[in-house]
């Protein structure tokens, strides 16, 4: 058996979500302005996201099934653009006021509001309960836990993954997914073959996802011997070169085309992209595709990047009733087995509940929580200041791999920029 390494990665949630775009239909008046100064109502948990569009009206139409069962206190969902989501749960939380009751927020936001003394532990809460270690991906729960103590329960999985057009693979790259895994040697070699006829075999379409997962599996650490991020190093500089050559020789899409389209033309064999593109893959008549891990480095040590949203309880100067913090726990429980129409978006369930649902598991991405592989490969980042790091990776990216800046000085850039902002 090929042994996994676990290794900390992130899918950033505050980005992810802004890449649905349009508004959800909560929490929006009918000129379109946002409405979030919504307060709850006596029998009411109020709940924040920065889930917009297709996801935000999923997660509404979740909420909307939780309300029909009459619990005893209704779910309020309030949605808001990532940057006014941001914004104001940071105000409201440093005050005490006006905070919602839950908020779903990234992984790696969750010790940054902890350590800032925000959030309220969920363990009193969950004792003795179905909220428990066991019921979750042991990855996503664990992101929850700091110091010891549970301050995230776990929501849905979105995961950087990789989408192939399997009548392009057969032809150019038959013996490629034998192993079921896709290497960064069989896309060189599937990127020559196809290049005569136009065809590319690799796409940087967000750059910082495809850094931090070759980071990872070339062995890169992101925390130093003190416990600081520290990204300016060979590893680093590897995978922008391992990423330069693949545009040099021609096999990946240029810088400024759409690798989407690409796809959709049938001009691309592999495209790594989120478990969130389901929607636009289903649309897909044309030909057979197929979702799969993201590309390996190193089949002895399998990394594929997930960031998973967490239920988080921001403290309050109006005290919250005993009764109320038994009904969020009810809905955390009625959500381990009733996530379906949230995971339509192309997410994993947190709650194995839902590894019995017949409908989940006929979806692509299931692959993740179905097989031992993919639950062993599943990996969260929750370290405070990577986000920033990739932040300047996506800027800077491109003229890395494009040659026109060196990749040993942009990380040294890269790292002062982080340490400043760090202090």
């Amino acid at each position: 058996m090929r042994a996994k390494r676990a290794a900390a990665c992130l899918l950033a949630t505050a980005v992810s979500l802004s890449l649905f775009a349009g508004c959800g239909s909560n929490g929006r008046g009918s000129d379109g302005s946002e409405k979030v100064n919504e307060s709850a109502g006596s029998n009411e948990i109020l709940l924040w996201s920065s889930a917009t569009g297709p996801d935000g009206e999923r997660i509404q139409k979740t909420i909307d099934a939780y309300n029909g069962t009459d619990p005893a206190y209704k779910v309020k969902f309030v949605s808001m653009q990532a940057d006014t989501f941001n914004t104001k749960l940071s105000t409201a939380g440093r005050s005490g006021k006006g905070v919602p009751d839950l908020a779903l927020v990234s992984s790696e936001s969750l010790p940054t509001y902890n350590t800032q003394g925000m959030l309220v532990s969920w363990d009193d809460m969950i004792a003795g309960t179905e909220v428990k270690k066991e019921n979750y991906v042991e990855s996503a729960w664990e992101v929850g836990n700091l110091g010891g103590e549970q301050y995230g329960v776990p929501a849905t999985m979105g995961s950087w993954v990789m989408y192939y057009n399997e009548d392009l693979m057969n032809k150019y790259a038959p013996t490629a997914m034998d192993d079921g895994y896709v290497t960064f040697e069989e896309i060189e070699a599937a990127g020559e073959a196809a290049k005569a006829d136009g065809i590319y075999s690799y796409a940087n379409t967000w750059s910082m996802q495809n850094y931090s997962n070759l980071y990872l599996q070339m062995g890169g650490e992101w925390l130093n011997a003190d416990g600081k991020i520290s990204v300016n190093n060979d590893v680093s500089t590897a995978v922008v070169e391992e990423l330069k050559k693949l545009n040099d020789l021609g096999y990946m899409v240029p810088n400024g085309e759409d690798a989407n389209k690409m796809f959709m033309n049938q001009k691309l064999i592999f495209l790594p992209e989120g478990t969130w593109m389901l929607g636009n893959m289903e649309g897909i008549k044309d030909f057979a595709w197929k979702e799969t891990f993201v590309p390996q480095w190193d089949l002895n040590n399998i990394v594929q990047c997930s960031g998973v949203d967490q239920f988080a309880i921001f403290k309050s100067k109006e005290e919250r009733s005993g009764e109320k913090l038994q009904g969020m726990v009810a809905f955390m429980e009625w959500l381990q087995s009733n996530q379906l129409e949230w995971v339509k978006s192309g997410a994993n369930p947190s709650a194995l509940a839902m590894l019995e649902n017949e409908e989940y598991l006929a979806m692509p991405q299931s692959f993740l929580l179905t097989t031992e592989e993919g639950r062993s490969a599943i990996n969260i980042n929750a370290a405070e200041g990577l986000s920033y790091v990739f932040g300047e990776y996506d800027t800077r990216a491109w003229d890395m791999i494009t040659g026109v800046a060196d990749g040993a000085e942009t990380f040294n850039e890269i790292q002062k920029i982080v340490d400043e902002k760090m202090k």
